[in-house]
């Protein structure tokens, strides 16, 4: 087993993303999201350069989220630590991200917007990494009280982004029909189908 491998090894290099949801108002969330990049031991770069351990990327998102589409209404980024100075030449495309939705399709955008030559692929590699906080800080924010179920499951208001979205997710999927018997047992009209 792979895990079995690694036990006794010294790791060289990690990749630490974290994001988190805090509450704002109108419904809104702010969204941040940071990576940092390390490395353990001592390397040459391509010109023969040595570099020494230590932090070689923290990069930070902030993105205020908005919902009916749920999107991204303001955003701001900073790089407290790079290898390169122009490296922060970059930040120059996350006001780009004004306005996208968070639907399918999203990481495309987000590609068109700062992949490639256009930007950071760190940074595109976070904002990529921060939809599902997006959608799933959104959705622990508006369930802090109970909501009324659908009318059926026609109604769902977040099926654009939550059905299909996964196997769970699925039409037919355990949460559909878990919703679809809770639609039922409520004495609503017959759940439709997807």
């Amino acid at each position: 087993m792979l895990a079995d491998l690694i036990k006794d090894l010294s790791r060289i290099h990690t990749r630490d993303i974290r994001m988190s949801t805090f509450p704002h108002d109108n419904s809104q969330v702010i969204v941040t999201g940071e990576l940092m990049d390390t490395r353990y031991i001592k390397i040459f770069d391509i010109t023969g350069k040595v570099l020494e351990p230590g932090t070689i990327h923290h990069i930070r998102l902030f993105c205020r989220i908005a919902p009916d589409p749920l999107r991204i209404v303001e955003a701001f980024a900073d790089m407290p630590v790079i290898p390169m100075e122009p490296c922060r030449t970059t930040l120059d495309r996350v006001p780009l991200l004004t306005g996208l939705e968070i639907k399918p399709g999203f990481t495309r955008k987000v590609s068109e917007i700062m992949g490639g030559t256009r930007g950071c692929t760190h940074l595109a590699t976070l904002t990529k990494a921060m939809a599902q906080e997006i959608v799933h800080g959104w959705l622990t924010e508006k369930r802090r009280n109970p909501a009324p179920l659908p009318d059926n499951l026609e109604d769902i208001k977040e099926k654009g982004f939550l059905v299909d979205s996964c196997r769970m997710w699925k039409k037919d999927g355990p949460k559909i029909q878990a919703l679809a018997r809770a639609i039922r047992n409520a004495g609503c009209n017959s759940p439709k189908k997807l």
